[in-house]
């Protein structure tokens, strides 16, 4: 009995042993997951990097988005969940003040809803999504049909987004049977620029901002063009080139100072946004996805100017472009 009672208690002892390793196994799992985010990307360097302020991050977002999350309240004609928010997916486009227009059917759900309570929120995430890292913005508002005089000039505003993204076929679809709406009453910004970076934005600063040039509609294409031009041209030397682990720990970008480990290989590398200061680039070093900013050290105005400022981060070398201003 002595014999049985000894070895159950080592065998509960080994047990608990195992459990106490697998705890700490798990434990040095979840520490990495949650820690992974943080470990790269805008927001680890942001005192560091040279980002535009709250309010043009927010502006350049609404230019460099397709789609966005339309939220609406659900109406009593629908004949089930009214009261609760409803989201939908849709486009858009913003007027000169930053605030949306929307194309929609009379038919969807979100234009039925909006006809009976104006009051929505619109989620508008950066392209290349994958995960809470990632910059997104949402505008509170009052949505409404905009009168006949002014159908004309949204659809202007619409055209100069779109036609640059999407099918000519597509398009004579949508200006048919399809209304515009603006978001007249703006009356809350809130920016999310990553974890640790959340900013109510004010509402003068953002309506008075300007989009960067770059990331605006011109003859030359969208940005979209231009983010898929530089991806074809650079991607695979700016992770070959040593300047995303150089942008991380505050090294000089292209040299790897400041990287424990210089030696990591970049696995994958996407450029998902451009602003007039820098890139941010989506990065998977050892399995793991991130996102980081690689800075310009001037300002882009158009094409070539990127062009010529990524070349520069490849290189490892300081871009001799145009100074920014303050903003």
């Amino acid at each position: 009995a002595a014999a049985a009672a000894t070895a159950a208690a080592a065998a509960t002892a080994a047990a608990d042993g195992e459990l106490a390793a697998r705890g700490r196994d798990n434990k040095a799992s979840i520490t990495r997951l949650l820690r992974t985010p943080l470990s790269g990307g805008v927001v680890s360097s942001m005192k560091d990097a040279d980002l535009p302020s709250v309010a043009v991050a927010a502006r350049n977002l609404m230019e460099l988005a397709d789609y966005a999350d339309l939220s609406t309240i659900m109406c009593a004609m629908n004949h089930r969940r009214a009261g609760y928010p409803f989201a939908s997916t849709v486009d858009f486009a913003t007027d000169a003040d930053g605030f949306p227009i929307f194309c929609l059917t009379p038919l969807a759900m979100h234009t039925r809803n909006l006809a009976y309570n104006a009051r929505s929120s619109l989620t508008v995430k950066m392209n290349g999504w994958g995960g809470l890292a990632n910059a997104r913005v949402t505008i509170f508002g009052d949505v409404h049909r905009l009168p006949e005089e002014y159908q004309g000039a949204a659809n202007e505003i619409f055209k100069a987004k779109y036609e640059a993204r999407k099918g000519a076929v597509d398009l004579e679809d949508r200006w048919g049977d399809y209304t515009y709406y603006r978001m007249n009453k703006v009356i809350d910004v809130y920016f999310v620029g990553g974890f640790g970076s959340l900013n109510w934005v004010d509402l003068v600063e953002y309506r008075d901002s300007e989009p960067d040039k770059i990331v605006t509609p011109s003859d030359e294409g969208s940005v979209l063009d231009t983010l898929a031009e530089l991806n074809t041209k650079y991607g695979v030397k700016l992770a070959q080139s040593g300047a995303v682990q150089g942008s991380a720990g505050g090294g000089i970008a292209g040299t790897g100072a400041g990287l424990p480990g210089a030696d990591i290989k970049v696995q994958d590398l996407w450029i998902i946004s451009i602003d007039k200061r820098g890139i941010d680039v989506r990065v998977r070093v050892d399995g793991v996805s991130q996102v980081r900013r690689l800075n310009f050290h001037g300002c882009v105005e158009d094409f070539d100017d990127a062009c010529s400022a990524v070349e520069a981060i490849i290189e490892g070398r300081e871009w001799a472009g145009s100074k920014c201003d303050i903003k």
